[in-house]
């Protein structure tokens, strides 16, 4: 159930992609480095730019080379060269033309802000960072503050990349600055908190999430709640999982979390009770999941094998939860059915991980001692032997004869269980002098 690794997913962090297509910038108004320049009625990059406006690329720069020899001192043509091969993909190419530009007009704030952010697709942040630098000084030809944010998350996504901001503080300060600019968009408050989180600043990072939270980003309560979750803080998180589940009542997710938390303070029947009452309203398969795991923890078997044989037939293809109605199967002790189960599992996927135990007890059970041996021999490749598996090879091999092999697993189970099965030691004592009375 994952209860080990408690991680919480109520909402994906909000990436701000670097990509050409997302970032890329370049003025409809004012389309060169001049913003009081006109077009002269001979432009020869008209036809170019006019391509650029429709997204045509390729056939942008297919018209843009020919010109270049001619343009070489003309960095809006260099720039309309990057836009072009940034848009399809030719970063390298990309880099060197937005390069031409900035060389030419190094005061330029859309050359500047494309050259860092092809040079950060590039994986070359650390030449990013310099570039971004001076772009966040300069004044954008269109697209105001805006625009300028966008420079600022570029500068905080390139400083994130860079070894020479290994505390996260200089990202933090850019993405900080980004929701300055922008302070309608919280995922900025919340990318500085991550910026600060992944540097080790869990303080900072807090405060970042809190401050994100509290101003209604659902972004923010995730991670905060993650955050607290993660220092063991579950009644702060419990706090700010209900303030989301009060603006987000609907939200079966976030139930579910909401159950883990408590499941984490020991208060399994709260959980149980807590999901029980979501359930009418919601109708979500993700709570009847999580309920029905909690019921197996429970030991409420009945209720776990009604639910798990609902999601199974309405997920025919999934291992898990046709390996968990087994085991709920099982522990009702019907195990020609728990057997099936289990075993249509491992058809779907035979790498599952679980411990087949279970499957061989039933196997066991059902008279199936080859196949329980199988399954023994397949688990103990990877998992260790213990009290259980060795009883259940010892009386497999005994009911097929096996004295040798039975004698063996029976002496192995009383040196595993040491006291702990006083009916299954008295047994194997028993059996061990009937198939070895000279011994």
């Amino acid at each position: 159930m994952g209860l080990k690794n408690l991680t919480f997913t109520m909402a994906t962090a909000l990436a701000v992609s670097t990509s050409a297509p997302a970032w890329q910038t370049r003025s409809a108004v004012h389309p060169r480095p001049d913003a009081t320049a006109q077009r002269p009625h001979a432009d020869p990059l008209h036809e170019a730019e006019d391509l650029l406006q429709k997204q045509q690329y390729a056939q942008a720069e297919e018209k843009l080379q020919p010109l270049m020899a001619a343009q070489a001192k003309n960095p809006q043509a260099w720039f309309d060269l990057g836009f072009a091969q940034s848009h399809q993909e030719k970063t390298k190419d990309a880099v060197a033309s937005y390069q031409k530009a900035v060389d030419l007009a190094p005061d330029w704030f859309e050359a500047n802000l494309n050259l860092g952010l092809d040079l950060v697709k590039a994986g070359n942040s650390t030449a990013a960072a310099p570039v971004l630098k001076h772009a966040v000084t300069l004044k954008p030809t269109a697209g105001g503050q805006k625009a300028l944010a966008r420079a600022w998350v570029g500068l905080g996504e390139a400083l994130e990349k860079d070894d020479n901001d290994p505390k996260g503080e200089g990202a933090a300060a850019a993405y900080d600055k980004a929701a300055e600019l922008n302070p309608t968009d919280l995922d900025l408050v919340v990318r500085s908190g991550t910026a600060l989180q992944r540097a080790g600043d869990a303080t900072g990072a807090e405060q970042r999430y809190a401050k994100a939270a509290g101003a209604g980003s659902s972004n923010g309560m995730s991670r905060l709640i993650a955050l607290l979750s993660s220092q063991r803080r579950y009644n702060d998180a419990s706090v700010w999982i209900n303030k989301y589940l009060a603006q987000n009542p609907g939200d079966a997710t976030a139930r579910v979390q909401l159950a883990q938390l408590l499941i984490a303070q020991g208060k399994t029947e709260d959980a149980i009770t807590s999901l029980e009452a979501a359930r009418p309203a919601s109708h979500d398969a993700a709570i009847d999941r999580e309920l029905a795991l909690l019921y197996l923890d429970a030991r409420q078997y009945d209720k776990a094998a009604s639910l798990l044989t609902d999601l199974a037939q309405a997920n025919p293809g999934d291992a898990q939860l046709q390996w968990d109605l087994g085991s709920a199967l099982l522990h009702q002790r019907k195990y020609a059915e728990a057997e099936s189960a289990m075993l249509t599992a491992l058809k779907i996927n035979p790498r599952l991980e679980s411990d087949y135990w279970e499957l061989a007890y039933a196997a066991q059970q059902n008279k199936h001692y080859e196949l329980a041996i199988r399954v023994l021999d397949a688990r103990a490749q990877r998992l260790k032997e213990t009290p259980t598996t060795y009883w259940i090879r010892a009386v497999s091999y005994d009911s097929l004869g096996a004295v040798k092999p039975a004698a063996t697993n029976y002496r192995l189970f009383l040196d595993a269980d040491a006291g702990k099965s006083p009916d299954q030691e008295f047994q194997a004592r028993h059996r061990l002098k009937a198939i070895e009375p000279q011994r």
